[in-house]
């Protein structure tokens, strides 16, 4: 299908075409993480009063995490943010500068979480070590000099399932606090059916082929394929859910089931905001400073924030 790409999406996707084609039947995944590790796109980088490594405990060891504040006299807000990466890729570096950003934009601290990644990791594990960061980060707010009352989650792609799977999952005390939900893009059926995937095989950032890989990694059980803490479109208690914001591309395999999702919540009475962007594709908020739109949906999304954390709890 012919796609008319933004003009800052087409330049990159010309970028990405110049590179050997990825063989999926023979990938060496330690090879493809570490290219993926020092692609380094320039992207903007947001100066923080403070950044910190720190370590989550976890029910199988402790979690490494990041904590970002982008001001330091206030007890600031906290965002839980899941990076996406197929379950397989990315880490707290390749999301830095995202993180930095959304920082900024919601005026809140961020704790980006490296969950374990798959196939080493197959589900449940990414998702357990995203419910166990969440609760700890809700349990350990103040220690972290932030706002317990005043929690949210963001994710984007894979880190999207698992920021809604950790809401739809949270625990009453977790719930209580939990403001917002920020999702981009987030793939939400590991069945990978939806009409998109034939409307939309091929994109700069996400083929069809490519993301049905990445479940094959992460789900390797056909039962876990409707297991609702992965496929979110089989999720019952949504109505329970904070309000949320999403971010659609226009140009992405995995458009229908994001759509989809956010239909079933609008008709569970969750308040939801989805807002689509023309022109891009599957990762393009993760491209702030060299995507125009990825500053739009991360201001966006800074904006819903500052207005769920503003409102009394």
């Amino acid at each position: 299908m012919d796609m008319t790409l933004d003009a800052d999406i087409a330049a990159m996707a010309e970028i990405i075409a110049r590179r050997p084609p990825l063989d999926l039947a023979n990938v060496d995944i330690p090879a493809l993480r570490a290219a993926v590790n020092a692609a380094g796109w320039p992207t903007e980088r947001t100066e923080m009063a403070s950044v910190e490594d720190i370590s989550v405990a976890g029910g199988v060891g402790t979690i490494p995490a990041r904590l970002y504040k982008p001001r330091g006299d206030d007890t600031l807000p906290l965002l839980v943010f899941l990076h996406g990466g197929g379950f397989v890729l990315c880490t707290l570096d390749t999301h830095d500068n995202f993180c930095r950003a959304l920082a900024k934009a919601g005026d809140c601290a961020v704790l980006s979480v490296d969950y374990r990644l798959a196939p080493e990791h197959r589900f449940p594990a990414a998702y357990e070590d995203a419910q166990t960061a969440f609760e700890w980060a809700v349990a350990n707010a103040a220690a972290l000099g932030c706002d317990p009352q005043r929690l949210a989650l963001a994710g984007d792609s894979a880190g999207g399932n698992l920021a809604a799977a950790a809401a739809l999952h949270a625990s009453p005390d977790a719930r209580r606090v939990l403001r917002h939900v920020v999702l981009f893009y987030p793939a939400a059926d590991p069945t990978a059916s939806g009409a998109s995937y034939e409307t939309y095989p091929q994109t700069p950032f996400l083929s069809a082929e490519m993301m049905r890989w990445y479940w094959r990694q992460y789900v390797g059980e056909p039962a876990d394929l409707v297991d609702p803490r992965v496929a979110l479109l089989r999720s019952g208690d949504i109505a329970n859910l904070p309000e949320m914001t999403v971010a659609i591309a226009e140009f992405d395999p995995l458009r229908s089931e994001v759509e989809a999702f956010c239909m079933a919540l609008a008709e569970a009475g969750v308040n939801i905001e989805a807002r689509h962007y023309d022109g891009v594709s599957h990762g393009f908020a993760s491209m702030v400073g060299l995507v125009g739109k990825a500053r739009l949906a991360i201001d966006h999304a800074g904006a819903r924030l500052r207005d769920a954390f503003a409102a009394r709890g």
